[in-house]
């Protein structure tokens, strides 16, 4: 996750909600409030198993590591939290969704070869040619 996504979350305090073992990596990858624009700062959203596809993140929102806000109200909002709870406590339980997801997003004819494109940014659309 880009510091600039996140930054709010430690300064100008620390917000409250997050692990208090986290924090200071977060603050060591995402060091100033004003960031370079050049710089490519940015925080892995799972430190123990980034290049992994498991059920890892659903444990770190439990855990309070989560980088965005919406990671800690996904996994306290009551409507969502029995849904993350068995997403961290399974492996097997994760797998089977994710492969529930990709399966429904590979059936909604997404764009490919030149008729597609790749986002420049992944918060912002790409300007129309």
């Amino acid at each position: 996750m880009h510091c600039v996504k996140l930054v709010h979350r430690l300064y100008p305090e620390v917000d409250l909600a997050l692990n208090p073992n986290h924090v200071p990596h977060m603050l060591h990858k995402c060091p100033n409030q004003i960031l370079n624009p050049k710089a490519v700062q940015y925080v892995r959203n799972d430190r123990e198993t980034p290049m992994v596809p498991d059920n890892n993140y659903y444990r770190n929102i439990l855990d309070n590591k989560g980088l965005l806000i919406v990671h800690h109200q996904l996994a306290y909002d009551k409507r969502t939290r029995p849904y993350v709870k068995k997403m961290a406590k399974s492996q097997d339980y994760f797998f089977k969704e994710l492969s529930k997801a990709i399966t429904i997003l590979s059936e909604n004819n997404p764009l490919t070869g030149t008729k597609g494109e790749i986002s420049k940014q992944c918060n912002v659309a790409n300007k129309l040619h």
